[in-house]
């Protein structure tokens, strides 16, 4: 038998509407969610951008949320897969890519 999660009152005031209950999810998991990231991505300039990332994704996927896992369980699964998505599309920046470069002759 699974414990109740205790963010589901504010998982079903958010299901209704009211934002800042949202808010305080975003306050509670914020820095949890952060060390996450900064574990995987390894650049403490992309951190912040890809757990907000994480925050709006969760926001818009809540009304699918069946509370079968607790929040934060569900929470992580979203930020492992944005953290994921943004180190692809690094790699795919030609920017960032590393390119060989022409050898010179010297005479």
């Amino acid at each position: 038998m699974n414990a109740p999660d205790a963010d589901a009152p504010l998982i079903e005031r958010i299901k209704q509407g009211d934002v800042k209950a949202f808010e305080m999810l975003v306050v509670k998991y914020q820095r949890r969610i952060e060390r996450l990231i900064g574990r995987m991505v390894r650049d403490v300039d992309l951190v912040p951008d890809i757990a907000q990332e994480t925050f709006i994704r969760a926001y818009r996927a809540i009304p699918q949320f069946r509370g079968e896992s607790a929040f934060y369980t569900w929470l992580y699964r979203i930020a492992v897969n944005t953290a994921k998505k943004a180190l692809m599309d690094l790699k795919r920046d030609p920017l960032v890519r590393t390119m060989k470069l022409p050898t010179l002759k010297t005479h």
